[in-house]
């Protein structure tokens, strides 16, 4: 014996309460609240940059001033009014922040500098480490991470480096030849 369906009484739209006017007031504001936060043009994302390395940011609009959280992780030069490159310094998260004109931001990115994905050797001694970049040969490279004793030699060179190869060049005197051929 088969049982039989149960009928079941829906209710008539005259029997549902008729809204108040706090409730549609509610879903009036949620609704222009929720079309608000859809319209913003702002871009918001994760930005990723290897350490001592630089990456092109090209923007959505033209933007007159920009913003880094914490200049020791990343640094920003603006190229035109809709591309920034973004120099990884140091290991870690910060932000960054971009504003039209008129103050209205632009664009907002969570920068991550992350450790090189090719080349490098990290060697380990005790509790301290020095850093390597091997393209072909193996050449100490600066890393805030590496033991000072390492660190700081390293640091001096690139150093000692950077203020000869600018005395040259503004010893050049307008020399743009480069020097002579052999």
């Amino acid at each position: 014996m088969g049982r039989r369906p149960r009928k079941m009484a829906l209710p008539m739209p005259s029997q549902f309460p008729a809204p108040s006017r706090l409730h549609v007031m509610r879903f009036v504001g949620g609704a222009a609240l929720a079309c608000s936060l859809l319209s913003v043009q702002a871009v918001a994302a994760e930005f990723k940059v290897e350490i001592n390395e630089q990456k092109a940011l090209h923007l959505p609009a033209p933007i007159a001033t920009v913003m880094v959280g914490n200049p020791a992780i990343a640094d920003v030069s603006v190229e035109n009014p809709q591309t920034v490159y973004v120099l990884g310094r140091g290991y870690g998260k910060t932000n960054f922040i971009a504003l039209d004109s008129s103050g209205k931001q632009v664009a907002q990115f969570d920068l991550a500098v992350v450790a090189q994905s090719s080349g490098v050797v990290t060697l380990m001694r005790g509790s301290g480490q020095s850093t390597y970049s091997c393209a072909p040969r193996c050449e100490p490279v600066v890393n805030p991470a590496d033991a000072s004793e390492n660190f700081l030699p390293t640091l001096s060179r690139a150093s000692s480096a950077s203020a000869a190869a600018s005395g040259a060049a503004s010893g050049a005197g307008g020399n743009s030849g480069g020097g002579q051929a052999n």
